[in-house]
């Protein structure tokens, strides 16, 4: 009997943060385990697995089933892999975010997270919204309401007032997590939510980790808190419909987690051998921004804040000024570095070492050509779904170039397959729907169980993309079933749009399209057939813009005499 097995099965069933168990199995010959092999054996666990055990007392453990036994009396998880990790004082002293010529430490915002959970004691509800920019402070509100036990509900800072009060009252959530530059929007609601502004929050003068059941001193935190599982609801996602029936993933921190255990597998950051820096060029409050930001304060990374708009000249001057390592975001950097290849850089960025993107493709010639004009650096895509975690499969470092117009191997906790008429299988080149199965995998749509089973069938997440194995394993994508929009890394749902513009009254009929743009993303258009002749672009445009977030909005309106539809009176799609 493996005896690892065995431990990993009884953490799995009864810790309480028990998450991202591999499913590897470690013999071990010698099973008179004595109380040196035991500890020897939880170390092991820790290091493989990432978990931080106390070790209460250490007994000999003569047979496999005494040490089951044994561990679930004696062992107790110390912090949660997602939940807790900003908690860790090992990485207090470290910048976290470099931010013009500021440096803010973990410290610093783990000690205003602590202060965001005793805000959050005199407010009610599980559901806690965030609506902040990318900074210290929103991993600073987002790690608070993780901490007091609540569940997170990031909202992207650029949704308009309606978005955002629709938001929260499908999302159930009666408090927001913001900034006062937010204010004129709450104030245009009919029912204000209640507010904590960060700008009013002052961090906690010390955090002091105590054990469950011991005695509390002033700024300590509880290990875990009461009722709170590896399988509760962590995380709320937006994926659509912000503005009519909304399709709102649940994440448990055993779904993040998992995701997170196979990226720090796959991507083996360790091995670079020097700090850690990035430049997330994407929004910290969506799914990918959420697994990403985990993995950071996981392993205190750095991350620098870049302005706003991207341009290639800032993220070269950011790479040389702080010395970054790894860039990831949408394929804009890596499309903009690919037209410029031959131009004079006239900075230093030889600490590059990758860039990720995700969100669209690049063609494979392209990344051939960055990876041979940028010595040392490796370009790759990864592939994913909010309802997936988000991560499904990651580049398998190093990228051999003949893979690099794939979106990598799936991680050691996910199953993939190719479904075909019903059939699934991992032949090699076999062409059909791609569907996951894991630890990564969704609790489901907030209150919407019909959207929930459409999505999952017996464990199986069906993606709604085409794809293909090759013989290695390496997944290439080639189209989708599901009708969806890629616009600047958000995946926006035609539907919405078009019933935006019906409500306007200044359609007679609509169909939103997206069209890939010179960024290796794609723009939100629109067919517009007019109720009234004098109906101009500039109509239509304006409704969106006060209705609608910006990456929502049309960029391209045509004025048409009709728009084609099926028998039933369906919009036809290509």
């Amino acid at each position: 009997m493996d005896v690892m097995e065995n431990v990993v099965r009884l953490i799995r069933e009864a810790a309480p943060v028990a998450v991202a168990i591999s499913e590897q199995t470690h013999m071990f010959t010698d099973l008179g385990l004595d109380s040196m092999t035991y500890m020897v054996l939880l170390r092991g666990i820790e290091e493989e697995y990432g978990f931080e055990f106390s070790i209460i007392e250490m007994e000999p453990c003569l047979v496999v089933g005494t040490l089951v036994e044994t561990v679930k009396q004696r062992l107790r998880l110390k912090s949660g892999m997602i939940r807790n990790a900003l908690l860790n004082r090992d990485n207090w002293g470290k910048t976290a975010i470099f931010d013009g010529d500021a440096a803010i430490t973990y410290g610093e915002i783990a000690r205003k997270a602590m202060a965001v959970r005793e805000a959050l004691n005199a407010r009610t509800g599980a559901h806690v919204a965030v609506l902040l920019p990318n900074g210290a402070d929103f991993i600073a509100a987002l790690h608070g309401i993780m901490i007091a036990g609540r569940t997170a509900f990031p909202l992207s800072a650029t949704l308009t007032r309606r978005e955002v009060e629709s938001m929260l009252e499908q999302g159930d959530a009666a408090t927001v997590i913001t900034c006062k530059s937010f204010t004129p929007l709450f104030d245009q609601m009919d029912s204000r939510p209640g507010l904590i502004y960060m700008d009013d929050v002052s961090p906690v003068g010390d955090v002091s980790p105590v054990d469950d059941g011991g005695e509390s001193a002033p700024g300590a935190y509880p290990q875990n808190p009461e009722g709170v599982l590896p399988d509760s609801p962590l995380i709320l996602l937006a994926t659509s419909g912000t503005t009519g029936k909304a399709k709102i993933v649940m994440l448990s921190e055993r779904n993040i987690a998992s995701c997170v255990s196979d990226y720090l597998d796959i991507t083996n950051l360790d091995a670079l051998g020097v700090d850690i820096r990035y430049i997330l060029s994407l929004p910290f409050s969506s799914s990918y921004g959420i697994f990403i930001l985990s993995v950071i304060v996981r392993k205190g990374f750095a991350i620098a804040m870049t302005p706003e708009p991207f341009t290639l000249d800032a993220f070269y001057r950011a790479i040389e000024r702080y010395a970054i390592t790894n860039y990831l975001g949408g394929a804009m950097a890596v499309t903009l570095m690919a037209e410029n290849i031959g131009r004079p850089i006239p900075y230093d960025v030889s600490s590059l070492r990758c860039c990720a993107f995700g969100g669209s493709g690049v063609p494979r010639e392209t990344l051939v050509r960055l990876t041979r004009a940028f010595d040392g650096v490796e370009f790759w895509m990864g592939y994913g779904l909010t309802e997936a975690g988000p991560v499904i499969t990651q580049a398998k470092k190093p990228m051999p170039e003949d893979k690099l117009g794939s979106a990598g191997v799936a991680g050691k906790h996910v199953t993939l397959m190719i479904e075909s008429d019903g059939v699934k299988t991992q032949t090699p080149f076999a062409r059909g729907e791609v569907v996951v199965k894991g630890p990564n995998i969704m609790l489901g749509y907030y209150k919407n169980e019909a959207e929930t089973e459409r999505m999952i069938h017996d464990g199986w997440l069906h993606t709604g993309d085409m794809g293909y194995l090759d013989d290695d394993g390496y997944l290439y994508l080639c189209g989708r079933i599901r009708n969806i929009i890629l616009s600047r890394g958000f995946t926006v749902y035609p539907e919405e749009i078009e019933e935006c513009v019906m409500a306007s009254g200044l359609a007679e009929s609509c169909v939103v399209y997206g069209r890939p743009d010179s960024f290796g993303s794609e723009q939100v258009c629109a067919d517009v057939v007019p109720k009234d002749p004098v109906t101009s672009v500039d109509d239509v445009m304006a409704w969106c813009a006060s209705r609608l977030a910006d990456y929502k909005q049309p960029r391209h309106v045509r004025m048409t005499s009709a728009v084609l539809k099926t028998a039933t009176g369906k919009i036809a799609r290509a």
